[in-house]
């Protein structure tokens, strides 16, 4: 038979135990805003290999930061991270350029993009 100093110390422990789960969870906020969904895109336009590259065997990313425009329109984009660096980042801003979302009617929150280069050869 358990002594019953040492059932009340598992107790104890196991009440501490569930106690700092308890502490440790994330809380919600009621102060967010509820998630908006993202623009559905219409069109969007391949980008265009550097032949630079195409000949070298160059293949990469380019990560691109962008708002959509109430009307639709990708207003805003920046590189945020590209590999390797400078390479596909102008074709990967030239084709987003020509990206067209549905109209929202309010600009968009920014939305990001990975482009990715492979060389299919």
């Amino acid at each position: 038979m358990e002594n019953p100093s040492t059932r009340s110390a598992r107790w104890f422990l196991l009440l501490s135990g569930l106690l700092a789960v308890l502490v440790a969870a994330p809380v919600l906020s009621r102060a967010e805003p509820p998630a908006t969904s993202a623009p559905r895109p219409l069109a969007r336009a391949h980008p265009e290999y550097p032949r630079a590259a195409l000949r070298r065997g160059v293949e990469g990313s380019v990560l691109v930061e962008f708002s959509v425009d109430e009307n639709g329109n990708v207003v805003s984009p920046r590189v945020l991270e590209s590999r390797p660096r400078g390479v596909f980042d102008e074709a990967a801003l030239e084709a987003l350029s020509k990206w067209k979302y549905e109209a929202l009617g309010a600009q968009t929150s920014p939305l990001k993009v990975r482009l990715t280069f492979r060389n299919g050869m």
